[in-house]
């Protein structure tokens, strides 16, 4: 049965599933196309446009191919805390959300609420030192254009390429939950890596310039996410080992 996200994950009550298929990145850090991101108001938004294929996963925990919709960030007002799901306990600076929906149904809007529709990669971001992150600053050059909300820049084509730097074919957690903004629909397969990714302390305070409201520059999007009111349980599977493919 899904459950409502995000949730708390604890090594003490989770199972563990290595006789999956490997889980397959096709086309999220290829450079051809076009990438925007936007400021929403609410978050940063990472989009793909002038593909002839957008980016796809297949294999691991799900059944089919799942299209990538869209990326987007969440933070806090400090680098103690800012992701959505917890591990052991243990908070980080920031969480990405690759969203994708399931190939069956002809778009996101279509799929966001079947019980099948989307698969959602979680990545956690820690804030490290000083020195950037050279792949992760593929996405900050443009955070610093998009300060006011509704608005976009462009980005190089492949800006995801910082999702490359972890080992994307083992070590994530799996489960059946849901959306963590309204209408919170039971449709998500989650797929959440264990081991976070480094970048700078300026990097992640970049996010935070980010304008909310258009009309008053001192307000900022922060704490952009919800408090865990679930813990998971047996409901979590932990996958540690299997090939990773990508062509």
């Amino acid at each position: 049965m899904p459950v409502q996200s995000p949730i708390s994950i604890s090594n003490r009550e989770i199972d563990h599933k290595d006789d999956v298929e490997p889980l397959e990145y096709h086309g999220h850090w290829e450079p051809i196309g076009i990438a925007r991101v936007q400021n929403t108001g609410t978050s940063a938004v990472v989009t793909f446009a002038k593909r002839k294929e957008q980016p796809f996963i297949i294999g691991g925990p799900l059944k089919n191919k799942y299209i990538f919709e869209q990326l987007h960030f969440h933070w806090a007002e400090t680098d103690e805390s800012g992701c959505e799901h917890t591990l052991e306990g243990i908070t980080y600076a920031m969480e990405a959300h690759a969203v994708h929906y399931n190939s069956k149904y002809s778009n996101f809007n279509e799929a966001k609420n079947k019980p099948d529709g989307l698969a959602v990669v979680a990545f956690f971001i820690q804030a490290c030192g000083e020195k950037d992150c050279p792949e992760f600053k593929k996405i900050t050059e443009g955070i610093h254009i998009v300060e006011k909300p509704n608005t976009s820049a462009s980005l190089d084509s492949d800006c995801l390429s910082w999702i490359g730097l972890q080992e994307l074919s083992k070590h994530y957690y799996t489960y059946k939950g849901s959306l963590t903004t309204a209408p919170y629909f039971e449709s998500v397969t989650w797929i959440i890596y264990r081991t976070p990714i480094y970048v700078s302390k300026g990097q992640v305070a970049t996010f935070r310039n980010l304008q909310s409201c258009p009309k008053d520059a001192n307000k900022k999007i922060v704490n952009n996410f919800p408090l865990i009111t679930i813990f998971g349980g047996k409901c979590v599977y932990l996958v540690k080992k299997t090939e990773f493919l990508r062509w």
